[in-house]
């Protein structure tokens, strides 16, 4: 496990068939969820906390990732993923994850930003139908059996992603949206108030789509959980459950994690422009 970032690193090299493309289906899940029932079974620990966060103190069997793993390296476009899918799939797979596989993804929650959203996101992107995110702390007081043997990793079959390619929009797409189609789509600013003053789409000539802001920590519940709450938020907004919701973030991480947490609560035509701001200047 604790080779796993190098194996990120140098993964094999790329297979060349092109992904399966499929529409996201997120799995049923009640509000009262406890760590022990995300926990029944072969259930993959990921953590997105920084490393030596992860290394003071973590869940037993977790393993640490970080959003940026799965990312292009372009400082002006961090926030898209790599163009090779295939690549991340198999460096999942040799921690135990494939797209049946049930992942839970800790984190720091309302102290961080949105790290184990995006990569939740991520996995949903690949077609992992069974992710959950939790705070890290909380994971651990909802645990009944905080002795719980650590899960050995067991390697799985290399995977071809089923590509969700509706949860993920590109620049040019995001660009034609919000300049052509009026009323028709929502652009969901999710940064902090202060960042929005700042600076938002609102205020470029270019943009005709009605921009809307909501801070991405409102979406999640105290555990880390997506927050059924915010439905009544998005409703004064006049956002509904079959809106076409673009959200955005500086470079695709907030952004990321609220359109996992959107598509959670059954905001199906969600999507994140995962270029950002950082893409979009």
């Amino acid at each position: 496990m604790k080779y796993f970032l190098v194996v990120l690193l140098f993964g094999l090299t790329a297979c060349q068939v092109k992904p399966t493309k499929v529409t996201v289906q997120e799995p049923v899940m009640g509000e009262n969820v406890t760590a022990e029932q995300l926990i029944k079974g072969k259930t993959v620990i990921l953590d997105a906390r920084p490393a030596f966060e992860f290394n003071l103190a973590h869940v037993p069997g977790s393993i640490n990732v970080r959003w940026e793993d799965f990312s292009q390296q372009n400082p002006k476009s961090r926030g898209l993923l790599q163009n090779d899918l295939f690549a991340i799939a198999r460096r999942l797979s040799l921690v135990g994850v494939d797209p049946s596989t049930p992942v839970v993804v800790l984190g720091k929650g309302a102290q961080g930003a949105g790290e184990e959203g995006r990569v939740a996101w991520t996995l949903k992107v690949l077609g992992v139908k069974n992710v959950y995110t939790l705070v890290h702390t909380s994971y651990r007081e909802m645990n009944t059996n905080p002795n719980r043997e650590a899960p050995q990793v067991q390697n799985k079959p290399y995977w071809k992603p089923e590509v969700a390619e509706n949860l993920d929009t590109p620049l040019k797409v995001f660009k034609a949206e919000v300049t052509q189609n009026e009323k028709s789509v929502i652009v969901l600013d999710v940064r902090s108030g202060q960042e929005y003053s700042l600076r938002n789409l609102s205020t470029e000539k270019t943009v005709k789509a009605p921009v809307v802001n909501i801070e991405w920590r409102d979406f999640f519940d105290d555990k880390g959980l997506p927050s059924k709450k915010i439905e009544r938020a998005l409703y004064e907004k006049n956002i509904a459950k079959d809106s076409r919701i673009l959200v955005v973030s500086n470079h695709g991480v907030r952004s990321g994690a609220v359109v996992y947490a959107l598509n959670y609560l059954g905001y199906k035509k969600a999507t994140n422009f995962a270029g950002g701001y950082e893409q979009w200047k």
